[in-house]
């Protein structure tokens, strides 16, 4: 065990140090008399000696051994993968790609999308941008293909500024409420001092900005010479990162801003201390909510409180969005796709056209739905199951 406590990252965050290994993606907060006896160790000491130095420090006897159990029970003492964090490739283009020369170029996209959509009104997006095609189908196709190819880009720029401080990440594809989304696992930033967080947070939406300038310089620059369905195309792309950026914003979705906000304010907790606040003023609190709630410094909870204020006006709406939209959009895309399939079968370009629809734009649809209504219903048994108890 000892021989592996070399590999453990200590990081000063607040009135604490965060703990973690570079082979695990599990991180613990501890007191400065833990990062203490962490570096002890680190230095050479013995648990003896840890031991002997602890109790003077903190007047009284200290159970070391108990609290590298407590980091080995965490997983941050587990032996290491057999892959190294931070790919060579990953962690040069990561490199590259967010050296502070490249962060300047970021900046100028940030500020020349909004000038242009100003300056230049016919760049504008409108909801017909959404459909660059006569065939609906192949609107589905073509502008639910752009959002896939826009996600993907937007977490992998997450994925390569986290490789740039030699951190891995991978790619998921989760969902948030009932949005289907890819997802970037950043839990290693913790690893990285709180300034150090901010370049792999903002990532995904600096790429953003950049595709939004570069699809609006060339509509304004090489409109005549790209021709009528590649305008087209990039004015369904310009829509579609519009909205993602606009969506950005919907912290109770926990987005990049969410987590921006949690870097910033310094919160380690802040989703699950929110919930627990919320249990609570539903008289629905568990003894773990209570004991969650007894743990968590003032400060978080007053974040909580703050944060609930755009959480549940989030959720009822998009609550409200679903019932009034998504629901009957999702039932109207579904006979739209189908019927070409039902008419014509799978002998004909439009059946085909509508098996592709399906594919790309429902299935996906489709299942985050389904997740979010198992999420649903299995809040819904809990609280039956507490009100029989």
């Amino acid at each position: 065990m000892l021989t592996r406590i070399g590999a453990l990252t200590l990081v000063a965050d607040g009135d604490g140090y965060v703990v973690g290994s570079p082979h695990s993606a599990e991180y613990v907060e501890v007191p400065e008399l833990g990062a203490r006896i962490i570096e002890w160790l680190q230095e050479g000491a013995d648990v003896a000696e840890c031991e002997r130095r602890a109790a003077e420090v903190a007047g009284e006897p200290v159970d070391v051994p108990g609290f590298l159990a407590t980091l080995a029970a965490e997983g941050l003492l587990d032996e290491a993968p057999g892959a190294p964090d931070g790919p060579g490739l990953g962690r040069r283009a990561g490199a590259a790609l967010f050296h502070p020369l490249a962060w300047a170029v970021y900046a100028l996209a940030a500020l020349a999308a909004p000038v242009l959509l100003v300056a230049m009104p016919s760049l504008r997006p409108s909801y017909r941008d959404g459909f660059p095609f006569t065939t609906q189908l192949l609107n589905i196709v073509a502008v639910s293909a752009l959002g896939i190819a826009a996600a993907a880009v937007h977490e992998g720029a997450h994925v390569l500024a986290a490789a740039r401080h030699g951190l891995r990440s991978r790619l998921s594809v989760t969902r948030r409420l009932y949005f289907i989304t890819f997802q970037a696992d950043l839990t290693r930033l913790w690893s990285l001092p709180r300034r150090a967080r901010y370049g792999p947070l903002l990532a995904g939406v600096a790429w953003d900005l950049v595709v939004l300038a570069a699809a609006l310089l060339a509509q304004a620059c090489l409109a005549g010479a790209l021709g009528p369905v590649v305008v087209r195309l990039l004015r369904a792309l310009v829509l579609l990162q519009v909205t993602a950026l606009v969506a950005q914003l919907l912290v109770f979705m926990r987005t990049d801003v969410y987590a921006l906000l949690v870097n910033a304010t310094g919160c380690k907790t802040l989703w699950a201390t929110k919930g627990a606040l919320l249990r609570r003023y539903l008289r629905r609190a568990t003894p773990a909510d209570e004991e969650h709630l007894a743990g968590t410094g003032a400060g978080e909870i007053a974040w909580a409180r703050r944060y609930l204020w755009l959480y549940v006006p989030g959720i009822a709406l998009a609550l409200g969005y679903l019932a009034a939209f998504a629901l009957p959009g999702m039932v109207y895309l579904v006979r739209l796709c189908v019927a070409p399939i039902r008419d014509g079968g799978l002998g004909t370009a439009a059946g085909w056209a509508g098996l592709a629809a399906l594919l790309v734009a429902v299935v996906p649809s489709l299942l985050a739905l389904l997740g979010a209504a198992r999420s649903g219903l299995r809040v819904l048994r809990t609280a039956a199951a507490r009100r029989r108890s």
